[in-house]
């Protein structure tokens, strides 16, 4: 059975510890043990099972060095979806990240369970790949743990919380640069040999959310030095610290412009569905408010416009050329920020009748476009969430 170790890895399998290296006095002391464990790269190996149902799966292995030190960023999706972001991952130099294979990660000298070798489903331009990172083991553990609390005391009692930015590494020379002190460098360096987390690196704000706090307090390339007064030396540090915090605010300590600053910042409750409930139906474009993909990599907020998820072959809306993830910010020159102000807006339209739309795209270019309505072929309907189930209202 699998015990934890020290460190807080699984051990699945434990050395007797007397070998012939021992025997010829070629084993490290305790001392060099120690080191080598310390020290923020170590050989591991990839576990894992390969191949198909069709041609048979086999259990294969591969040895590389972990690598702690890099940092995984990737593209945008389009149109905007669910991405992972915010996460410490174990990157293994040595291994392919192409290579179809799931699995485990093993320490190479303690022979304990690092993490989960996952695959991740990233968009190149045009095209579709999947790569692969480690997810370490204590942020599986966490998530598990969270899921089981909150099936066995209820929603309420797992509430998950976020600051509402993106954050990128920043090493310390790059900090120094962006006017961070010496002073605090010197204690980020003390905690990260306390706490072994090294190198030492400090973060910064690579993107806001948008409807949240931190994105009318901070700025983008605000270097995050503190929450609550510990030093963030970690993704899992930043994001725990929220989580632990029994206030709806915490307390953040940047570094901008060279000055240092505390600043309130309000967390955000995150949600479980990527639909607010509600979806219009109108013109043969499904209209809702902007998703939560759309916040947290556009900075788009929830009263920024009418956003279009979808468009149906045939419509009024593919006919005037309606694009999908575009937003419609105003019709017949009136404000549409809400799906509310934009029904009280077209709600008399009669069938026939030609109104101009003020579309605005993902990057903010805008244009104009003469819309004529069909409610005969294309009513206006409301599809709307109640007690769990979807309810479809016809409007117009």
């Amino acid at each position: 059975a699998a015990e934890k170790d020290k460190g807080g890895a699984s051990t699945a399998a434990k050395g007797k510890g007397n070998t012939k290296e021992d025997a010829a006095g070629g084993a490290d002391t305790a001392e060099d043990k120690k080191k080598k464990k310390e020290e923020g790269n170590g050989k591991v190996w990839i576990v894992g099972l390969n191949g198909n149902r069709r041609s048979g799966r086999r259990l294969v292995s591969r040895k590389g060095e972990r690598d702690v030190r890099g940092q995984v960023y990737f593209p945008l999706p389009q149109p905007p979806r669910y991405q992972e972001q915010n996460l410490d991952v174990i990157i293994v130099s040595g291994v392919s990240t192409s290579q179809a294979q799931d699995g485990v990660i093993i320490d190479d000298q303690t022979h304990g369970v690092m993490g989960y070798w996952a695959s991740f489903y990233v968009q190149a331009g045009n095209r579709h790949a999947e790569t692969f990172y480690g997810i370490p083991s204590y942020i599986i553990q966490e998530t598990v743990e969270l899921a089981r609390k909150r099936m066995e005391k209820g929603p309420q009692n797992s509430v998950v919380r976020a600051l509402g930015v993106e954050l990128e590494k920043v090493s310390l020379a790059r900090a120094q640069e962006l006017g961070v002190k010496p002073e605090f460098m010197k204690k980020a360096i003390d905690h990260a040999r306390e706490s072994r987390i090294w190198p030492p690196s400090l973060f910064a704000v690579r993107r806001r959310w948008g409807g949240s706090s931190a994105r009318k307090l901070l700025r983008d390339g605000d270097v995050l030095m503190c929450l609550e007064g510990e030093p963030v030396q970690s993704f899992r540090t930043a994001e725990k610290l929220v989580m632990d915090s029994k206030k709806e605010s915490v307390r953040a300590t940047v570094c901008r412009d060279s000055k240092q600053m505390d600043v309130d910042v309000k967390t955000l409750q995150l949600k479980s569905s990527g639909t607010d409930g509600e979806v219009i139906f109108f013109s043969g474009a499904s209209l809702q408010k902007p998703p939560f993909a759309v916040s947290h990599q556009y900075g788009i907020s929830n009263d920024e416009g009418v956003y279009v998820g979808n468009i149906q072959k045939g419509s009024p809306a593919e006919r005037y050329r309606l694009a999908p993830t575009s937003r419609i910010v105003e019709v017949d020159g009136v404000q549409t920020p809400t799906l509310e102000t934009f029904m009280g807006c077209v709600k008399s339209k009669q069938n026939g009748t030609s109104m101009r739309l003020k579309v605005v795209t993902l990057k903010g270019h805008e244009r104009m476009i003469t819309m004529k309505l069909d409610t005969l072929y294309w009513p206006t309907e409301r599809v709307r969430g109640v007690n769990g189930q979807w309810v479809r209202e016809v409007l117009q």
